[in-house]
């Protein structure tokens, strides 16, 4: 009897470990299928998360490239612009200092001893440096482009006066050799060094540098210049002399007039 209590004990307790066992068992099943659902859950977040971060990324990136391109176009503009603000002041400088350069003027004065006498006249407010005056033998405008046509490299040497310095104010002077020629240029370099030309009709043209000064004296055969003399001014006495004998001279012809 006491052995079918045990028994049934024993059974009963074995049917009570099972169904906990089971309820256990059934229970860890929905927290792994809700801890998965969870994770399942957890894990749409991240990749949504994630997903909505690389979009943002890329929407930055984007607007960070649109704007590195358009600092680049302004960059660009602001180059073009500081280039044509350079230009323009260049240009009104070089408007201001051909201004000046037209005031240095040329004429002849008579020819004495077979060379043309020359008159220069510097009113430019600044003295001039590597003055040229060239005697040229044209009928039309002479431009800066069109000199070296009229000295070919191998023909007649120029005639021509040259001076290193000259000052403001008035200068005399005479072509070198016989004039050939029907009108005159003249090429100089202002204070600041830039070099010009003058044209037989008054228009003024830029030469530019020494450089180009150099290369234009190679095209017209006058690779090397020699300075022109300055007339020697005449003394006071000198002066009366050259009056006395100028008022005989014209007393001896009155006189002989009458006699005749």
């Amino acid at each position: 009897m006491k052995e079918k209590n045990w028994l049934t004990w024993l059974t009963v307790l074995a049917l009570v470990v099972g169904f906990v066992a089971m309820g256990a068992s059934i229970w860890l099943s929905v927290q792994a299928a809700k801890q998965t659902q969870r994770n399942s859950q957890l894990a749409g977040q991240l990749y949504q998360a994630s997903r909505t971060k690389s979009q943002e990324a890329f929407s930055v990136k984007k607007r960070l490239d649109k704007l590195a391109s358009d600092n680049s176009s302004l960059k660009k503009k602001n180059s073009r612009l500081a280039k044509e603000n350079q230009a323009l002041k260049q240009a009104n400088q070089d408007l201001l200092a051909a201004s000046a350069a037209a005031g240095l003027n040329v004429w002849e004065t008579e020819e004495k001893s077979g060379k043309l006498q020359l008159e220069i006249d510097n009113q430019t407010g600044q003295a001039v440096s590597d003055l040229l005056v060239l005697a040229v033998a044209a009928s039309g405008r002479v431009t800066l482009n069109s000199l070296p046509s009229y000295f070919p490299v191998g023909g007649a040497k120029p005639r021509y006066f040259y001076r290193k310095k000259v000052a403001i104010g008035k200068t005399e002077g005479s072509l070198t050799g016989a004039y050939a020629g029907s009108d005159m240029v003249c090429l100089f370099a202002d204070a600041s060094g830039a070099y010009w030309f003058k044209g037989n009709r008054g228009q003024i043209e830029k030469i530019g540098s020494q450089a180009h000064f150099k290369k234009l004296l190679w095209q017209i055969s006058l690779n090397k210049l020699e300075e022109s003399p300055l007339p020697v001014k005449k003394t006071k006495t000198e002066k009366k002399k050259m009056s006395k004998k100028t008022t005989k001279k014209t007393e001896k012809q009155s006189s002989k007039k009458k006699a005749e």
